[in-house]
């Protein structure tokens, strides 16, 4: 049981359901509306942290960025491939080294000001400078010197590889060849600041407190532009007129709602007052896919869902403790008797498919050797231990895992666990913080391969968020890069796994999948294995 009462949290566009409910029938629903209009209602998971792109975070955050943010390359949501944003086209030199890209000609920002090379070279020196403190600043590591000005070893920018070759022409140059890089410049961390906003009032560009993001016009570079942003409500934007691609886009608005509550966006969606929701309660999955399965997507998701360990804690910086907790999860049970939407056991962190990459067979369900560890500890039949704290996010999904896994600590181990619920943004600081004691985790991948997880763990990773640090760890991951073939960089980084694994800041839970319901008018909405859609491809038909 919960050590507070079950809280739900509710956008107060939500709130209205049960009251349109009884109405809805008599006049035309918001979603009939949208399709009449051209206006998208998207159900998004949690309250936003940020639209600072170098900033934010998760998976809430990168939905709603997608659409306002364009990188100079994009990515086709099923396959993968590269396509072009704000670059018409690139080049890449013989040895994978050099990246040449072309900016579209006559590209804008959404206020009319001019889109140059420039504006990129700024934005990627900002997320990469030491005093702004990206989290996510590492997937710009593989270019030249960009690990050591962001650690602050070298301090003249013009040493990192980028270059101008002109206003509309940007070179990027790597440390060694990355065969993904392409994709790693769709990331938040990619997409690109307008200087003159974020300097806005004399501000510095490292100033992570500015709020240039909450000043009016928020001027930025994708299909759409901000229109107004109300915390806890909605999120609403219109179509940018001067995006390159501007004629292609179809919608003419997008309104992202926040809620943590599935119950409430499965409720909106029957209301008629969301075109796609989040996610689907647990309990109506079943009951979708045999009443109305045209309307539930159940979708390839590289998801990893586990839980942190504070490895700070004065009983879990033993690394015993940490095994013992985490080969006592039945996962096989949770997927079965719990999730029933598609997801598969996680026996290592990195989910199967990314790359050609296998994960290594890591974190088996073994309680006997749990039990070993328990008492090797000192802790036999959990005798000596105080109640430990397991703190999630108030969904219904996450409130189940946690009750599932602590039945089984208490059951298994003899341990007492209480389950706290917080906000999800609270919840991000107290990784941050490292207040906490187990926590829920998630990863959703950034770019498709091994490194967007494996990375995660290495030494001042800004979103490590268990305190884990090891040189050795550090020195296999880095070993990776410089591997002479793919096939041998693969091993390396199953080997870096495997390691992570034996010393388990993490105990992996499941791999994922998505199920959403998405209405029938919404049309263009393909599976997302990474979580982002292309909303400039997306429309409406009455």
């Amino acid at each position: 049981m919960s050590s507070r009462p079950f809280q739900i949290f509710v956008s107060a566009g939500l709130i209205s359901v049960a009251v349109a409910l009884s109405a809805c029938a008599k006049r035309e629903t918001t979603t009939a509306r949208g399709d009449r209009t051209g206006v998208l209602h998207v159900g998004n998971g949690a309250e936003i942290q940020s639209l600072d792109p170098h900033l934010a975070g998760g998976s809430v955050d990168h939905n709603v960025l997608c659409a306002l943010f364009e990188g100079l390359v994009t990515l086709d949501e099923e396959t993968f491939q590269p396509r072009p944003g704000a670059a018409e086209r690139w080049a890449i030199s013989a040895d994978g080294l050099v990246y040449t890209f072309h900016l579209h000609p006559g590209a804008k920002w959404s206020n009319g000001d001019p889109l140059t090379a420039h504006d990129f070279l700024f934005s990627f020196r900002r997320a990469l400078t030491p005093a702004l403190g990206s989290e996510y600043k590492d997937a710009l590591y593989p270019v030249k010197n960009a690990e050591a000005f962001a650690r602050g070893k070298l301090v003249d920018f013009a040493q990192v590889g980028f270059r101008l070759a002109d206003d509309r022409t940007l070179e990027i140059t790597l440390e060694h060849p990355t065969p993904h890089f392409l994709s790693v410049l769709r990331t938040n961390v990619c997409f690109p600041v307008h200087a003159a906003s974020v300097e806005r009032g004399g501000a510095r560009f490292d100033d992570r407190t500015a709020k240039w993001t909450r000043t009016s016009p928020l001027v930025t570079n994708g299909p759409f532009r901000l229109r107004e942003w109300k915390d806890h409500q909605h999120v609403a934007m219109e179509k940018n007129p001067h995006y390159w691609d501007a004629t292609k886009v179809r919608l003419n608005e997008l309104y992202f709602y926040p809620s943590e509550s599935t119950q409430a966006q499965e409720l909106a969606f029957r209301a008629g007052q969301l075109h796609t929701t989040w996610d689907v309660p647990l309990s109506k999955v079943d009951a979708y896919r045999k009443d109305a399965p045209a309307l539930l997507r159940v979708e390839p998701y590289f998801e990893s869902y586990f839980f942190r360990f504070n490895t700070k804690h004065p009983l879990f910086s033993d690394v015993r403790l940490r095994r013992a907790f985490a080969l006592a999860i039945d996962r096989d049970a949770i997927v079965k008797n719990v999730l029933r939407g598609g997801q598969s056991v996680a026996t290592s962190l990195t989910p199967p498919g990314l790359a050609g990459y296998t994960p290594p067979v890591a974190v088996p369900y073994d309680l006997a050797a749990a039990k070993k560890l328990l008492a090797d500890a000192g802790y036999p039949g959990g005798k000596g231990l105080p109640p430990i704290e397991l703190t999630t996010i108030s969904s219904e999904i996450n409130q189940r895992i946690a009750e599932a896994v602590q039945q089984m600590w208490r059951r298994d181990l003899g341990v007492e666990v209480t389950i706290t619920q917080k906000e999800f943004k609270v919840l991000l600081d107290t990784f941050d913080t490292l207040a906490y004691t187990i926590a829920r985790g998630r990863w959703i991948a950034e770019y498709p391969d091994p490194l967007t997880y494996l990375s995660i763990f290495t030494t001042g990773n800004g979103v490590n968020g268990t305190g884990f640090a090891d040189p050795a760890y550090d020195a296999l991951v880095a070993a990776a890069a410089d591997a002479a073939t793919p096939t041998a960089r693969l091993a390396a980084l199953q080997q870096a796994e495997s390691f992570l694994m034996a010393q388990m800041p993490i105990a992996p839970i499941y791999w994922g999948s998505r199920t959403t319901l998405v209405a029938s008018s919404v049309r263009g909405w393909k599976n997302s294995p990474l979580g982002f859609h292309n909303y400039k491809d997306v429309w409406l038909e009455r």
